[in-house]
């Protein structure tokens, strides 16, 4: 058993080296005082119609939504950011960045540096929690939220105690290599499978969105842990959407077996004083695969606002 152990975590280990290997940093790095943001920055060739920002969500990297997104939006200026511990982000202070309001404060300090002008912002599943946040903390700077298949509210329950083995600090790493990340290996295509239902995974999705980057034991217990924080910080956030200035367009398909859009993206625009629902039928998790030029036209509409 001991030998199994150890082969499989050289196994892991290996998984998370050749990910590496095959997706290094395509961006830019920006640090901050506990280490590096990456993030990419792509202009357009005449005037910007406006400035986008993407904030990815769990188990995934800034490449998921820029490699759907940006192709339609080559009128703007778009920023994709890898939320700290994920993608070439590093984590930027240990466990305690798991909460969204310190991943919002980050990400902030990245773009009051790099990018002063108001902007858009776009989010994805778990990037909506912090991205809510910098609405509620910076409304200055945010002219409007697109929310996709948004994690908004509370929906998790007992995780923390199930979750210990792979969020651990010191127990983590080790888990994950032996476990968790072969484990991921064998089940990520049906995972994704389970996202994108009904509809089909795109054939380059793995490719594009540089999936295989979390086969590395550090940043899977980092999603583990923003998987846990985030729930708990939802509880005192929920209560707070009713003081968003920005106008919110929550973008959700109706088949979304992930994320609930009655319990959360419904819920999140009947609490927002400007929100709007979008709901596209016979859409799962990933809505900005399967409903680009729909979330374009939501996104470029907000960007030539007031």
């Amino acid at each position: 058993m001991l030998c199994l152990a150890f082969g499989l975590g050289l196994y892991g280990e290996w998984l998370g080296r050749q990910a590496s290997i095959a997706y290094p940093p395509r961006g830019e790095f920006h640090q901050l005082a506990n280490g590096r943001l990456h993030y990419r920055d792509i202009r357009p060739e005449g005037a910007s119609l406006g400035t986008i920002v993407m904030v990815h969500g769990a188990w995934s990297g800034h490449a998921d939504l820029f490699s759907t997104l940006a192709p339609a939006l080559r009128d703007h200026r778009v920023i994709a950011i890898d939320r700290p511990g994920e993608g070439w982000s590093e984590r930027l202070g240990g466990s305690q960045m798991a909460s969204p309001a310190r991943q919002a404060e980050a990400i902030m300090q990245l773009l009051d540096a790099v990018a002063p002008e108001r902007f858009v912002l776009v989010a994805h599943s778990l990037g909506a929690p912090l991205s809510a946040h910098i609405a509620l903390e910076r409304p200055a700077r945010v002219k409007g939220l697109v929310l996709l298949g948004a994690v908004t509210h509370p929906w998790l329950s007992n995780l923390k105690h199930g979750a210990a083995p792979v969020t651990s600090a010191w127990l983590g790493p080790i888990f994950n290599r032996v476990v968790s990340i072969p484990l991921t290996k064998l089940l990520m295509a049906a995972g994704a499978s389970f996202a994108f239902a009904p509809d089909a995974v795109p054939p380059d999705y793995a490719d594009a969105a540089e999936l295989p980057l979390l086969l590395r034991a550090e940043t899977f217990r980092d999603n583990a842990q923003d998987i846990v924080a985030a729930d708990a910080f939802l509880v005192g956030q929920a209560p707070r959407y009713k003081d968003l200035k920005a106008p919110v367009v929550a973008i959700a398909g109706d088949h979304d077996a992930v994320i609930s859009p009655a319990a959360h993206s419904a819920a999140m625009v009947r609490a927002a004083p400007l929100g709007s629902l979008i709901l596209l039928p016979g859409v799962g998790h990933m809505p900005h695969h399967a409903a680009a030029d729909i979330i374009a036209r939501a996104i470029r509409k907000l960007a030539v606002g007031p």
